[in-house]
């Protein structure tokens, strides 16, 4: 009898071992929630600022050295093929031969500049004004007129561009890209674009031009020697004017099928970069090869599968914890 009682009571003390331990296990137990790994396309960008403005179209060249005699249009006027634009005194290349061989100046800004320097530069745009022949220029197609900065007795050398002729329902964006990244963008390279004024607003954007010439310009370090490109707006609407701020991610080409996580889901310790999983009822830690990054994102290269379930709330789990999957975890895609 004494036999039996020992028998039962080690068996009591088993079973109740063995129900606190499952209390212990239910007790830490996490609840977690959890992100379906997915594959995507994943699209390369770089990003780039400007403002934005009327497509510059046709230059309006002046072919002779002058002096401007008046200006019938401002910047922003409409103007159809044929209007007046501006007329300018003519200073022939015969004028100009002759000044450098008498004066050693060898332009008319020049004698200008030594004018003002020892007296008045208004006699000689006077002096100019009796002799030289006026010429009239009209506009050689419609368009807005934009980048007019010259005026009534302003001086101009041979071939400068006194205005453009936009193109009035073209919206354009000129952005700065760093030498860097120039061999990237192509034209007919897409774009997105938001502007500043209305950020929940995407627009589409088409790079148009690529600039021959690198120049420098200001950065946040100082000068750097960037490219101009130049987005066309796919849309125009009510709601753009020109001057916004806008904020442009050309995309130079795409990655199929990468997974790819947020950065905050992977973590970091002295063995490398990891993400908890959820597998069988429990939290396992796998070490991942992170590759290319992304706006949104880091490539997984290794370690995390399609259709793998990421733990996305992670902080103070340990490899192997029993966890279930919350009833509002996050059903998107990774």
């Amino acid at each position: 009898m004494k036999k039996y009682v020992i028998l039962i009571s080690a068996t009591l003390i088993i079973i109740s071992a063995i129900a606190m331990s499952g209390y212990m296990l239910k007790g830490d137990e996490a609840v977690c929630e959890v992100m379906t790994v997915k594959a995507q396309d994943k699209d390369n960008i770089i990003t780039a600022s400007g403002k934005l403005q009327y497509r510059a179209g046709k230059p309006v060249k002046a072919p002779f050295a002058g002096v401007i005699d008046g200006v019938s249009v401002k910047n922003g006027d409409t103007v159809k093929q044929g209007d007046p634009l501006f007329s300018y005194y003519k200073i022939d290349d015969a004028y100009t031969a002759l000044l450098s061989e008498y004066s050693g100046l060898g332009s008319v800004d020049a004698l200008l500049g030594a004018a003002a320097k020892y007296g008045s530069a208004n006699e000689i745009i006077n002096e100019l004004k009796k002799y030289c022949e006026v010429v009239s220029v009209n506009a050689p197609c419609g368009g807005r007129v934009t980048g007019l900065s010259l005026k009534q007795d302003d001086i101009f050398t041979k071939n400068t561009t006194v205005l453009k002729l936009s193109e009035e329902k073209t919206l354009e964006i000129p952005v700065n890209i760093s030498e860097a990244y120039i061999g990237s963008i192509e034209k007919g390279q897409r774009a997105d674009i938001v502007f500043g004024a209305d950020r929940s607003r995407h627009y589409g954007g088409t790079v148009c031009e690529i600039s021959d010439e690198a120049e420098q310009t200001g950065g946040m370090s100082g000068k750097e020697t960037t490219v101009e490109v130049r987005l066309v707006l796919d849309d125009n609407d009510n709601e753009l004017r020109t001057g916004y701020s806008a904020e442009c991610s050309i995309i130079t080409s795409t990655d199929k099928n990468v997974i790819v996580l947020p950065y905050e889901l992977i973590r970091t310790d002295d063995q490398g970069d990891y993400v908890f999983l959820a597998v069988d009822g429990r939290a396992k830690k796998a070490p991942v090869v992170t590759g290319r990054e992304y706006r949104d994102g880091t490539e997984i290269k290794s370690g995390v599968k399609e259709n793998d379930l990421v733990i996305t709330d992670s902080a103070g789990l340990k490899d192997g914890q029993r966890i279930s999957i919350s009833e509002r975890t996050v059903q998107g895609d990774a």
